[in-house]
């Protein structure tokens, strides 16, 4: 019974994130500034620094497609940038001291660099013409709050459920300093 735990909190924050944009309120100061909720994002950091590695990147692999395939037009943008935040939060581990407030910003961190890889990748293609500066004050800074927000209410529960999974068997040669 404990395996299906971290199945179904990844498929738990996946569905919150669009549960979130539905009930988001719809009046003129929030149709200015885009809040995207990355729960299954934060997740996957949690999960990398947690349990293991290697469930950080398959689960990055699997579920980045799967919000491909629902969320995007684009197969592949989300499923190679979720896979690399968890191989690139495995090795900044290795540097930095393993704790619950570190985690919480290097997932904050793993936010920007996804919302600016996405920016870029759609500029790049022409799906957006949004200018830098709108992009960075009514995407980016409404992001990283929401997110912020959202890593100080679910981060020390969320590593307390991590910590107790059977399948925790971590690498801990890996993290030693």
């Amino acid at each position: 019974m404990k395996k299906l735990v971290l199945p179904f909190l990844a498929i738990l924050f996946f569905v919150s994130e669009s549960i979130v944009v539905d009930l988001w309120p719809k009046n003129e100061f929030y149709e200015k500034y885009i809040f995207v909720p990355r729960f299954l994002l934060i997740t996957i950091v949690f999960i990398t620094v947690y349990v293991t590695r290697f469930y950080g990147i398959v689960y990055g692999f699997v579920f980045g497609l799967l919000y491909d395939v629902f969320y995007t037009e684009i197969l592949g943008v989300y499923m190679f940038i979720f896979a690399l935040i968890a191989y690139l939060t495995s090795k900044a581990m290795r540097v930095f001291y393993n704790n619950v407030l570190v985690t919480s910003f290097i997932s904050i961190v793993a936010v920007s660099i996804v919302e600016f890889y996405v920016y870029g990748i759609y500029l790049l293609i022409g799906k957006t013409d949004m200018l830098f500066e709108i992009f960075l004050y009514n995407r980016l800074l409404p992001t990283l709050f929401l997110n912020t927000i959202f890593v100080i209410l679910v981060s020390y529960p969320l590593k307390q459920q991590l910590i107790k999974l059977p399948i925790r068997e971590r690498e801990d040669e890996d993290y030693l300093l």
